[in-house]
């Protein structure tokens, strides 16, 4: 093996190189897994809290605009409680709009025909 060669490897599998590539692949990670974590949390409330207030709005006497904003209070609840901080005005934007999606979706498949 040339002297050059054998001088790189030396130099890429010493300690004070492989220590800092090694943490900061573990930070990258834990970042990515907090994220979907995150996310996957954010997902689960949003259905839940969307099929709570659609079995329960008659009850309250609340309709329209008025499910939106219960809707927002009871996410921004739960996502405190769960992840221990207040959502921020980007993830209460997309749980809004995943919720009118799901609210949509579950409305055209209760007036789809049946075959």
């Amino acid at each position: 093996m040339p002297v050059w060669l054998r001088s790189l490897v030396t130099v890429l599998s010493s300690e004070a190189l492989i220590e800092p590539l090694i943490l900061m692949i573990v930070a990258m990670w834990m970042r990515q897994y907090n994220r979907s974590r995150a996310a996957r949390i954010m997902a689960d409330i949003t259905i839940d809290i969307v099929d709570y207030i659609e079995e329960h709005y008659k009850q309250w006497g609340i309709k329209g605009s008025a499910k939106m904003d219960r809707f927002l209070e009871l996410f921004s609840e739960e996502f405190k409680r769960q992840l221990g901080r207040a959502p921020s005005a980007d993830e209460i934007e997309v749980a809004r709009m995943k919720a009118e999606a799901y609210v949509q979706r579950a409305r055209r498949q209760a007036n789809s025909p049946r075959r």
